[in-house]
């Protein structure tokens, strides 16, 4: 039984194989509505420019969302925790209830900043979060339908009365 570590370095070895002039790099935005900015990190050892934004370099892990049938899709982040930077984030945030994270696939050829395409992304809510000294790790979701109406608008004589 091969472990995580090995296969990851098997896949990012066939990455490489099949599209060597291009480097694929993940990249995180966390966002909320009581944070003044958004956190954002590459997964690289330099930082990047997506989107007119600037994401420092950060070494994160990351599970990409899962398509398992009868189960909604769940993916998981994990970053160091140096310095306390993303505590103090989250302590602004509240604890980062009501937290998205959109985790953003990007390939580019290495040295050249203007060759950065973005392959896809993926937005996704913030479900739990765990801190201890070492690491801040995130398990993220798609959002709940429970309690959402499942209409917008509802025309009736009381809402719409010049349509009755």
């Amino acid at each position: 039984m091969t472990s995580r570590r090995e296969a990851a370095a098997r896949w990012r070895r066939a990455a490489r194989a099949l599209s060597p002039e291009r480097a694929l790099l993940h990249a995180v935005e966390i966002t909320h509505p009581d944070a003044p900015a958004p956190a954002r990190a590459v997964n690289d050892t330099r930082g990047w420019t997506i989107e007119g934004n600037a994401y420092p370099a950060l070494r994160f892990g990351l599970r990409i969302a899962d398509d398992v049938e009868g189960r909604p899709p769940r993916a998981e982040l994990w970053m160091d925790n140096v310095g306390a930077v993303l505590t103090q984030w989250i302590e602004r945030a509240r604890g980062a209830a009501g937290a998205r994270a959109r985790i953003i696939q990007v390939s580019a050829v290495p040295g050249d900043d203007d060759s950065l395409e973005v392959e896809w992304d993926q937005t996704l809510e913030v479900r739990e979060v765990r801190i201890d000294r070492a690491r801040v790790a995130a398990r993220l979701g798609v959002p709940s339908l429970r309690g959402r109406r499942a209409v917008l608008a509802r025309h009736d004589p009381d809402a719409s009365p010049g349509l009755f």
